[in-house]
């Protein structure tokens, strides 16, 4: 969830919880522990793919919330200390945080460090403008109404639930239709795309393959996209939005159906990052994947996240002919695309926590 999100939601929470007003400089201090968990940002300064390694890790774990709440109550002002609710609104603004995330398709480490287990619910797109509204207006309303903020506190965090009950309610609309279409599939899933929350992504699954579809489920509703540049819109969904009577389907490869896949640099992690990763090109001298997740596969998306694998081992992982000329001597090397085309090397090999892998099969 966008840190603006995160940072109402905690207005909401010191506005609904404590029975008497919270001082300013209280009110500040949840609003900004709502927050921080997504310091792990810092371990950008290490590198990209540390970063996305461990962020919402062990600062987004249910199973550390004890542990992170009482060394922040323990390092408090003495103020914040003779607050007896403090204790259970600073638990209560770490577990809102890592919620927030938990709704989001990004993947949450929520059982870090004892699992690497990337837990998503899928049911908000990770910046929804209706979901962050719904929370802020009751807030602002407060403003007006000096005597009614805790009242309206309370109604944030009830138009939020009824937001999700919504999305929720859209989501298996979005998968019965998956499931009416294909089904012979596995398992079947719909995530949310950007500017609605009638905006959708069907996937069904295969052992080998995913079927994808990207649909609107109320076609005369186009929510915030209408206040975005077209070329922008459709970067960030799809040219194809299908209406739930006339659905257009993709079929991809799964990133497992190629043969030799496990032993490509780059697809250990690859494997643990994405959610449904698929093959999108494959050459003499390269290999792509994507993560359906992230945009990959879906027409006029520009995607974040995919796996460019070189398999002639260039510098700069482009195959340059030098480089090609060399193939039979130089190991493949993996890359990462982010969605403005910045290219990070995949230096990792492993997966947050392999320690435990390692200890599992001793």
């Amino acid at each position: 969830m966008d840190p603006v999100t995160h940072a109402i939601s905690g207005a909401a929470l010191a506005r609904a919880i404590p029975k008497h007003h919270l001082p300013p400089l209280q009110l500040i201090f949840l609003i900004l522990l709502t927050m921080a968990p997504d310091a792990d940002i810092v371990l950008r300064l290490f590198s990209e793919t540390t970063y996305l390694l461990h962020h919402r890790g062990l600062t987004h774990s249910i199973l550390l919330i004890p542990l992170w709440a009482w060394l922040i109550f323990t390092l408090s002002s003495r103020r914040i200390r003779e607050n007896p609710s403090m204790p259970w609104l600073i638990g209560a603004a770490l577990s809102m945080h890592i919620f927030l995330d938990l709704i989001t398709t990004f993947g949450t480490m929520i059982m870090a460090p004892l699992s690497d287990w990337r837990a998503s619910l899928d049911l908000v797109f990770i910046i929804d403008p209706f979901f962050s509204a719904l929370i802020l207006i009751p807030l602002l309303l407060g403003l007006i109404w000096k005597g009614q903020k805790r009242k309206m506190g309370i109604l944030s965090l009830l138009l939020m639930c009824g937001y999700l009950a919504l999305t929720y309610s859209n989501q298996q609309q979005a998968i019965n239709l998956t499931r009416n279409a294909h089904p012979d599939a596995a398992s079947y899933n719909a995530m949310p795309l950007a500017f609605s929350p009638y905006h959708w992504q069907l996937i069904a699954i295969y052992p080998d393959r995913y079927a994808r579809a990207s649909v609107n489920l109320k076609p005369g509703f186009s929510g915030s996209r209408t206040l975005v540049d077209e070329s922008f819109a459709n970067g960030m969904i799809s040219t194809s939005m299908s209406s739930p009577d006339h659905i257009e389907w993709q079929e991809l490869p799964a990133m497992q159906s190629v043969a030799g896949w496990d032993a490509l640099p780059g697809t250990e992690f690859y494997a643990w990052f994405s959610s449904y990763p698929v093959l999108l090109d494959r050459g003499e001298d390269h290999i792509d994947f994507g993560d359906l997740a992230f945009g990959s596969g879906a027409p006029g998306v520009r995607p974040a996240f995919q796996l460019h694998i070189d398999m002639s081992g260039s510098s700069d992982g482009n195959g340059s002919a030098m480089a090609a000329h060399a193939a039979e001597r130089t190991k493949p090397r993996a890359w990462l695309i982010w969605r403005n085309n910045r290219r990070t090397e995949l230096t990792h090999a492993s997966v947050p926590f392999s320690w435990l892998h390692e200890f599992g099969t001793d």
